[in-house]
């Protein structure tokens, strides 16, 4: 034995003299010399890893292909279990799957495709079998599959299965991660395009047994929904991976890979990617009617919302008529054509659901201050105007004498009309106005919303859409996605489902109000949605209830960053700037339901809670004999945004004249408008009414305002008229802010 070990080593030095000969010749840069060395070493000792894989090295670092393929092959016949030999293989796979192809990528691309063919085969095939990480070994059996199409029947289902089994064993919870990107990504569209791969129709399994014979494989209708189900629920969780982890990070970081979202992002993006997925698998299910309006559904050609949405509208009604001719089950076409159909208005609903959330909360907005309003959509019937003369006329109607004439000339009369106190009125055309303080807004915001619900419906009560899709939901926890829950209560108030809102709302505060301080924003949004409900369902009490709620929540946070300015909005109506000033059309006389899209900032959450008000008040005024305190607030409200109820101003004056005269003693608190100011100074000269609007003097005395009862009434009147009339310039904000606060009692009794 010591004999033989003797012999081996002496074997060892001698061959390992050659090859150092050789790398002598090389360090001279003489590779002529070095080759003949290495020649003879081979000769002599050819089982010596080390002299091939030196020879390998030579023309490898020559980058001579031919050559270099030659010599690997040989060594992957001789020693297929070397590691040294494996590390080649790891960069010759490294080069062929890379995008950006260097020199050297080059060369051993090059090099790699000189081998014989079975030869690559069996390498990339050895190559994954020895991958003891899932990652690795669907990256090798995806190279394989991509240079061996042929081996897609026996491989490609099996890896899919190996993904899943992976994904839900690892990450049972989590759509985005490795497993699922490799899946949706990498492995489903090149199976989807293969040739190589077929869909099986109940039909043509009776001939299922043909497959292996024309080499190709045949996989279920019920495996290509469930990869589509998979891809759908991956690149949504990826293009609302901005809001999932903004919401919760520290929650969630572990559950999404950021690095999977960026890339996704980054490359074509999410929606493109998926439209692209699902022609794929239109065209191999035999979807002929969706491959047919292709192009009106592909993401990338200029096309509106709307346009997407009536295309598949316009399929759905002519399969529907279809059917009614038919058995009632349908035709086998029939029933795949529903299919492809119901994934087409899936991905839109998600598609511009997300787009319209992304927006309301202002997902798509990063502000220095890092103070960002969300937006709410509430009802514009506020907007109403009501005809307050016509019920203090009746009153009056006893009385002869005519009414003194007007300082000033009352302007037209406003629109009129007032909400409709049934619930669901949603069948009535709804338009959506954008006020401009939202900001730049995309110009198809309101169409994304009116096709999302429009497809939630479509989905909803299809009967052959209905329970797949709830499964759907359920299954990708749609309850947990939370920007959802905005789309839920606009949805509502956009169908008119008042009632539903409300219960929707109320269960929504009950969890946001355990932790007010981090959910006010959400909170303010939902008092306003409420009071819009309230005031449409003729409770008006709880309406202006929900509107002075919100207001609270400025109060409290006096933000010095957060300065009202009180301007009237100026608004976007169907992408269009509205100059004009005027207030927007009521229901009324747009022929339909109008509803407006505001910013949660005090200065429109102010704006809002007024109008609403006075919407409320004068509605109690038509209804109510004399009320002189609901009368006096509705004075104070109008200074809001003058000029515009200078008409309803010049009606309270009828209304005044014609019960004689107005007890409201807060009038000199709140009230600093000059126009105002000087009707009222005017009305006070005339002998005929009785003005009761000075407060109680401090001593205690009280002065009765009668014309010629108390002389002193006369002086107190006009020193109050002068302090206000000086303080006519100064901002109306405070002042209203202070009525809302100190009135709020009686504003509600």
């Amino acid at each position: 034995m010591a004999g033989e070990d003797a012999t081996m080593k002496d074997l060892d030095s001698q061959s390992q003299w050659l090859v150092e000969r050789a790398r002598q010749s090389l360090r001279e840069n003489n590779p002529y010399e070095a080759k003949p060395w290495l020649i003879t070493a081979k000769t002599l000792y050819p089982k010596d890893f080390g002299i091939q894989y030196e020879a390998y090295s030579i023309e490898r670092n020559a980058e001579r292909v031919q050559e270099s393929a030659k010599l690997f092959y040989i060594m992957f016949e001789q020693f297929p279990e070397s590691d040294i030999l494996w590390n080649e293989v790891v960069s010759f796979t490294d080069a062929l799957e890379s995008d950006v192809m260097d020199r050297h990528g080059k060369f051993l691309t090059d090099m790699f495709g000189c081998l014989p063919q079975h030869a690559q085969r069996e390498i990339l095939l050895r190559a994954a079998g020895r991958c003891k990480d899932y990652i690795e070994r669907c990256r090798m059996m995806l190279l394989l599959m991509r240079r061996f199409p042929d081996v897609i029947p026996k491989n490609g289902v099996a890896l899919t299965e190996m993904l899943t089994d992976a994904e839900n064993s690892e990450y049972p919870a989590a759509p985005v991660n490795p497993y699922r990107k490799l899946l949706v990504c990498d492995v489903l569209p090149h199976l989807l395009a293969s040739e190589n791969m077929s869909v099986k129709t109940s039909s043509a399994e009776s001939c299922s047994g043909q497959d292996d014979e024309e080499h190709v494989s045949g996989i279920s209708l019920a495996q290509v929904h469930k990869w589509l189900e998979l891809s759908i629920q991956f690149y949504v969780s990826c293009a609302t991976a901005q809001n999932f982890l903004s919401e919760n990070f520290d929650a969630q970081q572990s559950i999404i890979d950021t690095s999977i979202v960026a890339e996704v992002l980054d490359g074509q993006g999410p929606w493109i990617a998926l439209h692209k997925l699902f022609y794929l698998a239109a065209k191999k299910c035999g979807w002929m009617e969706i491959c047919r309006i292709h192009d009106r559904l592909d993401s990338i050609k200029y096309r509106s919302t709307n346009d997407y949405w009536t295309s598949i509208s316009d399929l759905h009604h002519k399969l529907k008529k279809i059917s009614k001719h038919c058995s009632e089950e349908g035709t086998e076409e029939e029933v795949l054509e529903k299919t492809g159909l119901m994934f087409a208005t899936i991905i839109l609903f998600l598609q511009t659901v997300w787009e319209y959330c992304r927006v309301v909360n202002r997902l798509d907005v990063i502000s220095s201050s890092g103070l960002v309003y969300p937006l709410v959509l509430v009802e514009d019937s506020v907007h109403v105007n009501i005809q307050l003369s016509g019920s203090a006329s009746a009153n009056t109607a006893a009385n002869d004498s005519p009414a003194p004439k007007k300082k000033k000339r009352k302007l037209a009369s406003g629109r009129s009309g007032s909400p409709t106190k049934d619930d669901g009125k949603g069948k009535q055309p709804s338009h959506i106005i954008i006020d401009k303080n939202c900001g730049t807004l995309s110009q198809n915001l309101s169409e994304d919303f009116a096709v999302s619900v429009e497809a939630w419906h479509l989905l909803n009560t299809y009967p052959g859409y209905k329970k797949d899709f709830l499964r759907l939901l359920d299954d990708w926890r749609v309850d947990q996605w939370n920007w959802m829950g905005t789309f839920k209560v606009d949805r509502l108030i956009y169908k008119g489902k008042y009632k539903k809102a409300v219960e929707f709302l109320q269960e929504q505060r009950n969890v946001l109000e355990q932790d007010a301080s981090e959910n006010q924003e959400l909170l303010i949004r939902g008092a306003i949605q409420l009071s819009c409900c309230y005031f449409r369902l003729d409770n008006h009490k709880r309406a202006c209830e929900e509107a002075l709620y919100s207001m609270q929540f400025f109060v409290a946070r006096s933000s010095a960053g957060d300065n009202m300015t009180l301007k009237r909005s100026t608004s976007v109506h169907q992408g269009k700037l509205d100059t004009s000033g005027n207030e927007p059309l009521s229901s009324a006389s747009a022929g339909g339901r109008c509803l407006r899209l505001i910013q949660c900032s005090e200065t429109e959450v102010l704006s809002f809670t007024v109008r609403l008000l006075l919407s409320s008040l004068k509605q109690r005024l038509v209804t109510e004999g004399r009320n002189d305190t609901l009368l006096g607030h509705v004075v104070v409200l109008v200074q809001f945004g003058w000029p515009r109820e200078e008409d309803a101003f010049c009606e309270l004056l009828d209304r005044i004249r014609d019960q004689g005269g107005l007890k409201y003693r807060e009038f000199f608190s709140y009230v600093n408008n000059i126009d105002i100011l000087e009707e009222f100074a005017h009305l006070y000269s005339d002998d005929s009414y009785n003005l009761d609007l000075v407060p109680h003097s401090t001593s205690g005395s009280s002065r009765a305002v009668t014309r010629g009862v108390n002389k002193g009434a006369k002086e107190d009147f006009r020193a109050a008229m002068e302090r206000q009339v000086g303080r006519s310039d100064e901002s109306f904000e405070p002042l209203l802010k202070a009525f809302l606060q100190n009135e709020k009692d009686s504003l509600l009794s």
